[in-house]
């Protein structure tokens, strides 16, 4: 690159010019002076003399200022952190700080640093380098702050943090090392960390046991033992960053309450003749009584749930809805039909599977207490 000469050149070579221009018309007066009278030759010249001289003076500082005025080659590095920029100058400046203007050099003496001094000349092969300041991010709690980095720093992120009075603890996390050299451009983000122990407490169900009973008659039963509900307590470790979740760990599970499952006796004992004094309307003699169990209770034709105290007929013998009493078993509502169940035979819901082992099929005799209205439910 070539820069234009400088204003105190350009004023000389309009001097030189214009000393030409006089030096001609005094040129001319002598010539026109050496065809006339005697006086004017003589007085002519020493005027010849004194230009003659003067052209030579001029024309050797004419020669000295074209000398003093060639290109000179200048070498400029420019180092802004990230790389270092060098560019070659053709230049006619004399001075380091007129060199830097009439380029537009990229310095900025309030705040970048030179090598060379700003009154220093110009010379062939000169290299000046320039180091220039430049900024860095910090994001951190939220904020973005801007910190500039001077030639003379050494732009570590410690010393960066500790110019904006932004301080790391041990457990943050950070993209930079605290010995790291950022340069221009980068963005140091902070993130903090924090850690808390959070307990929650879960509950479980107690379950419901059955176990059978000899003492009891079948079809009572008796609460052996009451629920209740396990609590347990987990302490967990849960880390933080930025205020947002990221790993949570289990350190401490407590128990608070054992857990303790619900025992319920039923009974397997079998009733013997009838309850003295019973009331009925009909007694049918030798009547099959077959166990059956249904899990999760479904509906029987009569409407009522499939559970012990109901039991499955031929509606032709006794009517849906009859209240019964049958030996060995109790009480029982006529509920439900069945495709096998013909004449003197009855299907006895049990309420527990174990009970239908002890009671198998057996023959009994069977009271009609009263008699139902042998209505579905679905025909009401």
């Amino acid at each position: 690159m070539i820069d234009k000469p400088n204003g105190k050149f350009e004023c000389f070579v309009e001097s030189f010019i214009d000393e030409l221009k006089y030096m001609r018309e005094e040129f001319e007066e002598i010539f026109d002076a050496g065809f006339g009278p005697v006086k004017a030759r003589q007085k002519a010249h020493p005027r010849i003399a004194r230009m003659v001289t003067a052209m030579v003076c001029i024309l050797m500082c004419g020669m000295v200022a074209v000398g003093f005025a060639a290109p000179e080659t200048v070498i400029v590095k420019i180092d802004d952190s990230r790389a270092i920029l060098t560019t070659y100058y053709e230049t006619t400046s004399s001075r380091v700080d007129s060199f830097i203007e009439n380029h537009d050099i990229d310095f900025d003496p309030n705040q970048d640093a030179i090598d060379v001094e700003m009154h220093e000349g110009i010379y062939d092969e000169m290299c000046i380098n320039i180091t220039k300041a430049y900024d860095v991010k910090v994001i951190a709690d939220g904020q973005e702050y801007t910190h500039r980095v001077m030639p003379e720093d050494n732009g570590l992120v410690r010393e960066v943090l500790e110019a904006l009075g932004i301080t790391k603890d041990e457990q943050d996390l950070m993209n930079f090392g605290t010995n790291e050299k950022v340069v221009k451009d980068d963005t140091i983000i902070i993130q903090r960390v924090t850690k808390e122990l959070v307990t929650e407490e879960e509950t479980t169900a107690f379950k419901v046991k059955y176990v059978a009973d000899s003492s009891l008659v079948i079809g009572d039963t008796k609460v052996k033992q009451k629920g209740r509900k396990g609590v347990k307590e987990y302490t967990y470790e849960v880390v933080y960053v930025d205020g947002v979740e990221q790993s949570k760990t289990l350190v401490e599970t407590t128990v608070v309450k054992e857990k303790r499952d619900k025992i319920i006796s039923y009974g397997t004992k079998i009733l013997q003749g009838k309850p003295a004094g019973l009331k009925y309307k009909e007694k049918l003699s030798r009547v099959r009584a077959v166990s059956y169990y249904y899990s999760g209770n479904p509906r029987g034709v009569y409407g009522l749930d499939c559970e012990y105290g109901t039991c499955a007929v031929d509606r032709d013998l006794i009517p849906l809805g009859s209240l019964l009493y049958i030996e060995g078993y109790g009480y029982a509502i006529a509920n439900d039909v069945g495709g096998a169940i013909k004449g003197k035979t009855v299907d006895l819901y049990m309420e527990r599977l174990g009970q239908c082992g002890i009671w198998g099929a057996r023959w009994t005799n069977v009271y009609i207490i009263e008699y139902g209205d042998d209505t579905s439910f679905w025909e009401r």
